[in-house]
């Protein structure tokens, strides 16, 4: 397969999609390609100032601290 381009790949759907599974990422500080697992990627914006402000302003009493609780919360509330 590397000869495709990665919008001729089979799409992963959600349910199916694992912790492990990873995303191809350019990072333009490096000129090159890399590779994040959906863990990381989880991480990255769950620990990000932006995202927490702004979840902070919209439910100031919810606890949004975790990947779980922002899964709980954002899909069951």
């Amino acid at each position: 397969m590397a000869d495709l381009k990665i919008s001729e790949l089979t799409a992963l759907l959600g349910a199916a999609a694992a912790d492990t599974d990873v995303l191809a990422v350019v990072d333009v500080s490096a000129t090159t390609t890399k590779k994040i697992s959906l863990t990381e990627l989880v991480e990255y914006i769950v620990a990000g100032a932006v995202f927490s402000g702004a979840v902070s302003a919209l439910s100031p009493t919810t606890d949004f601290s975790d990947a779980d609780n922002i899964l709980n919360n954002a899909v069951f509330n």
